[in-house]
């Protein structure tokens, strides 16, 4: 499990590991959401958009004393399903 600081940390934390391991480059937010340019892409596209069909990429982090399931888009899950 890793540990951040913040929640910007540990959300910006997972969307840079789940980028690196799927292939995609230079996430960034824009309006709330999460941005990825796919492998060999010139377009990005919304990481939410790609992870929609697979909930399994749901990572456990901690916070202080808090521990939570953080997808790569920003968002929580109840559990790793």
């Amino acid at each position: 499990m890793q540990e951040y600081p913040n929640f910007l940390a540990a959300i910006e934390g997972v969307c840079e590991k789940w980028c690196q391991q799927n292939g995609y480059t230079e996430p960034f937010c824009r309006n709330g959401e999460y941005w990825a340019f796919p492998p060999g892409g010139a377009i990005p596209v919304k990481i939410r958009d790609i992870i929609q069909t697979d909930k399994r990429q749901a990572q456990l982090v901690r916070i202080g004393r808090v521990s939570f399931w953080l997808l790569p888009d920003g968002s929580l899950q109840k559990s790793k399903e």
